[in-house]
Parts: structure tokens; C-alpha cells; sequence
């Protein structure tokens, strides 16, 4: 998926990092800063788990397909109405110029936690994900592939922000290029 920088709440420090997903320990910021006790994150304000990163990974997944598939209804349920609003935006001007953007066979690589904190009654996390995936734009009537290619993977890095409210599930909240 070809995203622009979306959303807000994405608030970045680049002190700590953690792995996950894809077998990567979540030990791997040990050597970033000093790693405070029960805490994945050295920079973690509210105490992430490897269930919470293991939702930040399938929530990867899910809103990749979903947007390949130009899956609305699973879009609007897993990111909060800003960005669903620039994924919707994004949708509509493909289909409005004749394309269509497959993206298949997602699976992460790398992430990396920058940060994770609270304001108010909401939780946000930041990480850096790095995933391949089988990403192509094509021709919306004849499916011929105008960029990209459908049988090669490649590799992006974005960083991801995900927030949740008191007691709810983590939502997509913005994406940015990591460039």
C-alpha cells in the first residue's frame, strides 16, 4: 500500500526500540537504554505486552489486506475515522484514475517500538514496521500491472501509530513513511 503520512497522536522518540513479531525477541532493546523491569519497552508508559504487539502485527496484516481487497467495512474497524478517512481518500482517487492497488502475502520482517504512552484515556504506540509484501497497482478494467510487480515481493518500512481507549482494542491511527 502506498500511503501518505496520516493521522495524528504520532508522537516520535527514536531512544528505544523492541522487536516483534516474525520470531524477533522482544529483548532486542536491551542494548538501546536501560530496560525498565516488566517493561518490552524502555520508553513505555503503559506497560505494552507481547499480546499487545502481537495485535500490532495482525493489525498489520488486516488493514494491508483490507486495503488491497478495498475492504471498507474492516478498514472503518480497525482504524480510528482520521485515518480511515486518508485510506478512504487514497481508495477513491485510484478507482477515480482506473487503479487498483493489490497488496498480498503481507508478513513482517522487523518492527521496533519507539515509544509507547498515554494521554488522557487513550494508549498509543509507535513502532517502526518493516514488512514485504506482493504490492502492485493495476489497471482497474484490463488488471494489467501499471507498477509494482504481482509475483515479486518488496520490502517497506513505515512507521505505524495504534491507539486504544480504556478497555478497547488497538486501531491503525496514522501512517508515515519511514524515509
Amino acid at each position: 500500500m502506498r500511503v501518505p503520512t496520516i493521522g495524528s497522536g504520532s508522537r516520535q522518540n527514536d531512544t528505544a526500540s523492541s522487536g516483534f513479531g516474525s520470531g524477533s525477541a522482544a529483548s532486542s532493546a536491551a542494548g538501546h537504554a536501560k530496560q525498565q523491569p516488566g517493561k518490552l519497552v524502555p520508553e513505555d508508559e503503559i506497560g505494552l505486552t507481547q499480546n499487545d504487539l502481537d495485535r500490532f502485527e495482525a493489525l498489520l496484516t488486516e488493514v494491508q489486506t483490507a486495503y488491497g481487497k478495498e475492504d471498507y467495512a474492516t478498514l472503518r474497524k480497525i482504524t480510528t475515522p482520521e485515518a480511515m478517512s486518508y485510506l478512504a481518500e487514497e481508495l477513491g482517487q485510484n478507482a477515480t484514475d482506473g487503479l487498483r492497488n493489490s497488496v498480498t502475502d503481507v508478513k513482517l520482517v522487523q518492527s521496533d517500538i519507539s515509544e509507547a504512552w498515554a494521554e488522557g484515556d487513550r494508549d498509543y504506540a509507535t513502532a517502526a514496521l518493516r514488512y514485504s509484501s506482493i504490492d502492485a497497482m493495476l489497471d482497474r478494467n484490463t488488471g494489467r500491472v501499471v507498477n509494482g510487480d504481482e509475483g515479486v515481493p518488496s520490502q517497506t518500512t513505515e512507521i505505524w501509530t495504534f491507539v486504544r481507549e480504556s478497555g478497547q482494542e488497538w486501531k491503525l491511527a496514522a501512517i508515515q513513511d519511514a524515509a
